[in-house]
């Protein structure tokens, strides 16, 4: 057994509750396990699954797993609370908005509290969009600055980072972009349970198409960790019965994802235990050699591709031709899957995206 097959076996236990065989792990396993459950931002699953079937672990390691979940849930805690702020804000002032990722697919685990955090996503409907800033600003005493990024401004309060989004995916290619804002406007917010608190998000359909999309965007350019497919997973799973499969496959055809989507459903049923009738379209047998190097690349890169060779020198030569190789050879790669979206970054967003880079070496 490979050490990826043996962290995939705690990560099936973890996300279905099953029993996993016993076995007594030495300090250095434990370690090695654990640095790749943070590489790949599973850790509480990780831990999860130990504490649940009892693993024998020496007393050091022991004491190390208590206090690291100890602090997952109280990250989780201290998120949600941020979290209930914003909705609440938001329901008093009768602003719409739809919560994205996160904390409201982390409801969706058997144990939320272990989910590892990231950011609040939000998006806001353009007619709110300033009335929003503005509301924010005020009652929350942050200042709200455009940035780079087109797609969304940032900010912090009480220790939290919050992406408010104008629209929720940027595309090179301007009709999709259309497309794609009016799809996500068109249907009405569905709401989950985040400790309980009502939380709007997208309705359960859009939500796969989205959380698919964000995962595979950053797939193609930067790299993403095993959470953002256990993440869909489990929104496969738990919103099964909700989920229109024509009107998705209907979304993946007109964007031109179907055969990504078939691909990372590979995964997700190979590796994490989906069963196979809750995945919303058929796969064939020639979808796994693109899952599979996909899975090759998520494994190697982790998180944000952040494991990559020289990624902590950002400022770099060296930084900056890896960045450009790695989206090259992942677009290319996975042309066939998505061609229409991996031609439009090809021709338009990598060249300007590498030539701003480069200024911005000498700036």
């Amino acid at each position: 057994m490979t050490k990826s097959d043996f962290i995939f076996g705690l990560l099936r236990s973890a996300l279905w509750q099953t029993p996993h065989p016993h076995f007594k792990m030495s300090p250095y396993e434990y370690k090695a396990v654990m640095d790749d459950g943070e590489k790949q931002c599973v850790m509480g699953l990780i831990i999860d699954c130990l504490r649940s079937n009892n693993m024998e672990l020496t007393k050091k390691c022991v004491v190390h797993m208590l206090q690291l979940q100890n602090t997952l849930e109280a990250e989780n805690k201290r998120i949600n609370s941020g979290l209930h702020e914003l909705c609440q804000l938001f329901e008093i002032n009768h602003i719409t908005t739809i919560v994205v990722k996160g904390q409201t697919l982390g409801a969706l685990y058997p144990k939320p509290m272990l989910r590892t955090i990231g950011d609040i996503d939000f998006y806001i409907p353009a007619k709110h969009f300033e009335k929003a800033r503005k509301l924010i600003e005020k009652e929350w005493k942050v200042e709200i600055e455009d940035g780079e990024s087109k797609m969304h401004v940032s900010f912090r309060y009480k220790d939290i980072e919050f992406e408010m989004h104008r629209f929720l995916r940027e595309f090179p290619n301007k009709s999709m972009q259309k497309a794609f804002n009016k799809l996500m406007d068109a249907y009405p917010p569905f709401h989950v349970q985040v400790e309980d608190m009502d939380v709007p998000t997208l309705m359960p359909t859009m939500n796969v198409f989205y959380t698919f999309l964000h995962l595979y965007h950053h797939f193609i350019k930067m790299g993403v960790a095993l959470r953002q497919l256990c993440d869909l997973t489990m929104l496969l799973h738990h919103q099964n019965e909700r989920i229109d499969r024509k009107l998705l496959q209907q979304t993946l055809d007109n964007f031109g994802f179907t055969k990504a989507f078939r691909a990372i459903g590979t995964i997700l049923i190979e590796k994490l235990g989906l069963p196979e009738e809750e995945f919303p379209i058929p796969i064939s047998d020639s979808d796994k050699k693109y899952g599979e190097r996909a899975l090759q690349l998520i494994l190697k890169h982790g998180n944000w591709g952040q494991y990559e060779r020289g990624s902590h020198d950002r400022k770099s030569f060296k930084y900056l031709f890896e960045r450009a190789y790695f989206r090259l050879s992942n677009q290319l790669f996975f042309l066939r899957l998505s061609p229409k979206y991996n031609c439009s970054l090809l021709l338009s967003e990598l060249p300007s995206k590498t030539w701003e880079r480069t200024k911005s070496l000498f700036s």
